[in-house]
């Protein structure tokens, strides 16, 4: 195999392919990216067996033909070289020949037949949605996710394709995610759905990467899923990922369908206001208490080996009086991704769950966040 290609592209494809390999698998050979040099471009992929990925990349061939190259010491080497034509050169032997303006190194490369190839999804479903769009949905849902792997359905983002339940809910495309504190639920109604209705978890992780691929970039993503697996094909790039099986929590019962009190706030003044309470809060626990008076929200936390701080900010405030406790982290992370000017909080008491929602029509995002129990709250 023998190929020339610029750094730059080198780079992109290596460092895209290289987040997906495992560092912690028995199985070495999944340490390695496969290289396979054909026409006029570069294939470069990654399986560590529960997800793959591969990208193409503009390459000039000379000679066609695959290799293994150890994926971390490949990926410390490609971001050091030169801004110039790259040449990679692999002998009868394995040994992968780096050249470089009047330099060159080698690496001991491995056949390529060893490598578990990529799986190709049978189709159940399959749908296309705007890449920024996808990107944005992942952004708003995936914070949400569990980080403990003993429920591990709460470490995926359920996805579903096909007519919503919910009343008033026009939409065919949702994605799910909670952790049992707290749900972020981003629903959207797109074209070009074939095969009906499907409802899927998804690991958490391959949405991660995906959005990194995806979010700075026009186009179109095409998705396709199977009972057990999902890929996603954007531009030269297809990933494929193991589905997560399990029976995900029924999020329909969680999120509140009434509530007692409205609150309309700006954003980003609710955020930094959160954030300087959060300092205080941080060593109780990261509580803080919420209250309504007249046409004002204090946000108020007290720990007493640290300091105190009531934050004022105006309000409109429709229905009764309100008073909750939250973990204020819960709140930061929801209003971080919420891009409107204005968010509405809705509260039925001291002991229900809060709702958050863009102060906009049609935003079509819902977050709820589990009430804390604490003597003010509950007084």
């Amino acid at each position: 195999m023998e190929v020339a290609i610029t750094k730059e592209k080198l780079v992109s494809g290596v460092q895209t392919a290289e987040r997906i390999v495992s560092t912690k698998s028995t199985l070495p050979i999944i340490g390695n990216l496969l290289f396979e040099a054909a026409k006029d471009h570069l294939k470069i992929s990654a399986n560590n067996l529960e997800m793959g990925l591969e990208i193409k990349v503009e390459a000039k061939v000379l000679k066609e033909g695959s290799v293994l190259i150890p994926a971390k010491t490949l990926s410390g080497i490609v971001a050091k070289l030169p801004d110039t034509k790259i040449n990679l050169n692999v002998n009868d032997r394995g040994l992968v020949k780096i050249s470089y303006q009047e330099s060159h190194l080698s690496i001991h490369g491995l056949p390529a037949e060893e490598f578990p190839s990529l799986a190709k999804v049978k189709e159940d479903i399959s749908f296309r949605v705007d890449a920024p769009l996808f990107a944005r949905m992942i952004e708003e849902t995936i914070f949400a996710v569990s980080a403990n792997e003993d429920k591990l359905v709460l470490t995926g983002i359920l996805l579903e394709v096909g007519k919503s339940k919910a009343a008033g809910d026009n939409s065919n495309l949702r994605l799910v995610a909670t952790d049992g504190y707290r749900l972020a639920k981003k629903s959207e109604k797109i074209e070009g759905i074939a095969g009906g209705e499907k409802s899927v978890i998804v690991p958490a992780r391959v949405l991660s990467e995906l959005s990194k691929v995806i979010s700075e970039t026009s186009g179109t993503v095409n998705v396709v899923v199977s009972a057990e697996q999902i890929s996603f094909k954007f531009g030269d790039v297809y990933m494929v990922s193991r589905l997560i099986q399990g029976q995900f929590p029924d999020y329909k019962q969680v999120i509140p369908r009434k509530s007692e009190t409205q609150i309309t706030v700006a954003t980003d003044l609710l955020l930094d206001a959160a954030q300087r309470a959060a300092v205080i809060a941080s060593s109780s626990a990261n509580i803080i208490r919420m209250e309504t008076k007249g046409e004002k929200l204090h946000l108020i936390a007290n720990t007493p080996e640290v300091g105190q701080v009531d934050e004022v900010l105006p309000a409109e405030i429709k229905g009764d009086s309100a008073q909750v406790a939250f973990n204020v982290r819960l709140l930061i992370d929801a209003l971080k991704v919420i891009g409107t000017e204005k968010i509405v909080l809705e509260l039925s008491g001291p002991l229900s769950p809060g709702l958050v929602r863009p102060a906009a029509p049609g935003a079509n995002y819902i977050y709820v966040v589990m009430p804390i129990r604490t003597q003010e709250a509950v007084a």
